[in-house]
């Protein structure tokens, strides 16, 4: 117990033996006894109400029951149904694993804290410690081994449950496979309908029992009390159909109203209708639903489940329906593509019999997992549905070829002409399907096409969406656009991100499509969730590396964070520091290099520690890196370790007037690898910062002053120097070239071989190239001396 405790040092804990210290620790730990006999609460609540035995033992029989029920059912055969609960199962118990595992690990750390508050126990021969910090070591020892033991057991769970999972996983493809390439008896055939016949009574007696219990439901719903509740019900459903059939016009005025003319109208008007029609189908139907089965024993069993996969089907049959009424709309202006009248009218009933379809698909899965009909009942229903459904993948290219055809769009003729040779071809390849007796393949195919079409139909319309709202509404030069910029947002900032915005949306929407058309024909929101967690959040999260959609966005947010980021320090120091301080442009430029590439190595290991890349992972990476240096990157990692020194050291810095190699120009950047140098023609020469550092560099700047330059003139013994003088300083303080705020200096220098040298300093205007103003001034200052009658001679000298 470790309540009120007081902690004397003493040489038995390994302290100094002539300190006496005393340390008061909160109360961290305790049982319900001695929380009881001190009156407080403990301030760490024991693991054991956390994770208690019986829940461990609840998860141990959990995984032990789904291993022998998949073991039994796969020597006796599973379904889909049953496979699909013990993924569900399985997939819930690993995420409850995983919750305690993550729970609980924190109690090792903070036990451990307490420990080493305590210290070492005493040696052997030191003197022996308080009882009650023995007790307290003794309780907090025990505390961590628990704490140690339930981790483990919940490791050992944590394995087993993913390793099952796995297993069902593959089970699962393997008997989709199986299924998909069965073949039964030919409908042609004698066998089959021979079969059927053998199966009729038992098939048609369980078919007549649903029908009754469905007939019940609506009886019981319907007598006594409950016919008005029943009728209330009916009439609020029927009242959300009414209000869906008469939004379209409200809500194409607010859009009038509010968005600009173009593309941007039709399609966020589709988008908000279809949203509309799959809230207000989905909301009809529950409350149908749940009227008739509110206090109805006849409304449970066998048909709850009929009614719950109906129910799945029900949004995407609002969506269908309202996709066809805006796609096929009798008003052209509001159709997101132009098409001719004919065609949308040719259309039109299509969406209504796919919009069927997908019910009756629905009541089909229901037939085919939870009904008790034979196989070849089964199979008769799944066939008619594939029969009847296949010429519906044809109807739209066949009459868009049809369109194509009356009209003179010759470009889009081939086109047509491909989706209905395509179409046409899926529908008798489902048909041959059915007559050969591989019925489940051709029933997999339609109803997999159906969906994906669905999912696509749908996924396009958001994408279109969002690329017309940004290209039209958030551009530098729309409305909403302009208040970004006004805000103080770049305009070319504004403008890439309605391009990338829209980009990143498209990928992700890709993603979700990819999912579903990888989550089968079944469209079971359940497993598409499934898929996308595994696709964002990766399969194994005990890995070394963590390599998922999620963690690589992170990484890409962490790098678009750590540039905007470092742009905003970078101009902190550029703008509110370095002003501050007597630091040249040099040293300016070298802290702010040294800065970003330290940054951007910290921002480098963040994205690695997301993606779950250790030191210990990147052994043999940094072996290979050795390698490579030693043979072939010699050269890349001198440059490298030359531009530190000059960063550091600073012999050249930006703005240097240096001749290296003969050639002789201006510091222009200096980067880790090279340095850029202006010369004389503007031009650029990229010099290795290793020779900086092994060749000689002549630093022109280091003699004087940035920007200051000199110039000497011989005169004769004979001369009025100091007239000279006056003049040469009064044209370099009047000349336009050199800098008005600092005067100009000219003194003599020499004297020899008959003649007196007088020399003149003065800093170049800024902006203004060195060369230039010494060449404008030298002019001037010649100018000036013949004006006023004094010999001069002038020397040229190679001076910056």
């Amino acid at each position: 117990m470790l309540t009120g405790l007081t902690l004397m040092t003493c040489p038995g804990m390994g302290h100094a033996a002539d300190t006496t210290q005393q340390t008061t620790v909160p109360s961290a730990v305790s049982g319900p006894a001695s929380g009881a006999a001190s009156g407080t609460a403990p301030f760490i609540t024991s693991v054991s109400d956390s994770v208690p035995d019986k829940m461990l033992d609840d998860m141990g029989a959990e995984i032990r029951a789904i291993y022998t029920t998949s073991l039994k059912e796969h020597e006796t055969g599973v379904d889909s149904a049953d496979l699909a609960s013990l993924l569900r199962r399985t997939t819930a118990l690993t995420t409850q694993v995983d919750t305690l595992i993550a729970r609980i690990k924190p109690y090792q750390a903070m036990y451990q804290n307490f420990l080493d508050i305590l210290g070492k126990p005493p040696g052997k021969d030191d003197l022996p410690e308080a009882p009650s910090l023995a007790e307290q070591r003794k309780t907090l020892l025990a505390r961590q081994q628990d704490v140690t033991a339930r981790l483990t057991r919940l490791r050992l769970y944590q394995s087993e449950a993913r390793q099952l999972l796995s297993e069902l996983r593959l089970h699962g493809n393997a008997i989709q496979q199986a299924t998909l390439w069965q073949r039964f008896p030919s409908p042609l055939g004698v066998n089959f309908w021979s079969g059927l016949a053998q199966t009729y009574l038992p098939d048609s007696a369980r078919l007549h029992n649903l029908g009754q219990q469905a007939g019940m439901a609506v009886k019981v719903a319907c007598s006594g009390s409950r016919t008005l509740v029943t009728l209330g019900g009916l009439a609020g459903a029927l009242l959300l159909l009414a209000a869906w059939l008469a939004c379209h016009r409200p809500l194409r005025r607010l859009i009038l109203r509010f968005l600009p003319h173009g593309a941007i109208r039709p399609i966020a008007a589709t988008a908000l209708c279809a949203v509309v029609a799959i809230v207000a189908w989905s909301l009809f139907y529950q409350i149908v639903w749940n009227t008739l089965a509110f206090d109805n024993p006849a409304a449970e069993g066998d048909l709850a489940l009929l009614a719950g996969m109906i129910g799945v089907q029900v949004p995407l049959c609002a969506f269908v329906l309202e996709m066809g009424r805006c796609l096929l709309s009798r008003r052209p202006e509001w159709r997101i593509f132009s098409m001719p009248d004919d065609l949308a009218r040719g259309l039109r009933l299509f969406p209504t019999w796919l919009a069927i379809a997908m019910l009756v698909r629905g009541a089909l899965r229901y037939m085919d997992t939870h009904s008790g009909l034979s196989l070849l009942a089964v199979q008769v229903m799944d066939g008619l549905y594939t029969l009847c459904v296949s010429p519906l993948l044809f109807a739209v290219p066949h009459k868009l070829r049809r369109a194509v055809s009356t009209s003179d769009d010759e470009t889009s003729a081939p086109l047509a002409e491909f989706a209905k040779s395509a179409a046409m071809g899926v529908a008798v390849l489902c048909c041959s399907a059915v007559v050969l007796g591989y019925v489940p393949l051709g029933y997999m195919l339609v109803s997999w096409l159906s969906i994906m079409s669905i999912s696509l139909c749908g996924l396009f319309l958001i994408s279109v969406l969002i690329g017309t709202v940004a290209g039209t509404l958030f551009t530098s030069h729309a409305r909403l656009g302009r208040r970004l910029v006004e805000l103080g947002l770049p305009a070319r900032l504004v403008n890439q991100a309605c391009v990338v915005v829209p980009g990143m949306a498209n990928v992700l929407l890709l993603v979700v499509a990819y999912a579903i058309a990888t989550s089968g024909a079944n469209f079971d929101p359940d497993q598409i969730w499934n898929q996308l967690y595994l696709m964002f959040h990766g399969t194994d999260s005990a890995a070394s590396s963590h390599v998922s959609l999620d963690a690589i966005l992170l990484c890409v947010g962490l790098f678009v964070a750590g540039h905007y980021g470092l742009k905003i320090l970078k101009s902190w120091f550029s703008h509110r520091y370095f002003p501050t301080t007597r630091l040249d442009i040099g040293a300016q430029a070298s802290i702010l290099s040294i800065l970003s590439y330290a940054a951007w190595i910290l921002i480098g290991l963040g994205a690695l520690s997301i993606l779950g890349v250790t030191v210990q992972s990147l052994t043999w990476v940094v072996s290979a890196l050795s390698v490579g240096i030693g043979f072939g990157l010699q050269s890349i990692v001198q440059n490298f370790v030359s531009g530190i020194i000059l960063m550091a050291e600073r012999p050249v810095s930006i703005g240097d007037v240096v001749t290296i190699a003969g050639v002789t120009g201006k510091v222009e950047r200096i980067s880790v690898r090279s340095t850029d140098i202006q010369l004389d023609d503007k031009s650029i020469m990229i010099v290795p910062n290793s020779q900086f550092i092994t060749s000689a560099v002549k630093n022109a700047t280091r003699a004087q002053k940035p920007g200051v330059f000199t110039i000497v003139l011989d005169l004769p013994f004979a001369s009025d120097l100091q007239k000279a003088m006056e003049v040469m300083t009064t044209t370099l303080g009047e000349c336009d070239a050199v800098e008005a705020d600092t005067p100009p200096t000219v003194s003599m220098t020499a004297v020899a071989d008959g003649s007196a040298s007088i020399t003149g300093s003065a800093k170049a205007r800024d902006g203004l190239d060195l060369k230039v103003a010494r060449s404008t001034a030298l002019f001037a200052i010649w100018q000036a001396f013949q004006d006023h009658d004094i010999p001069v001679m002038v020397r040229q000298m190679p001076r910056p």
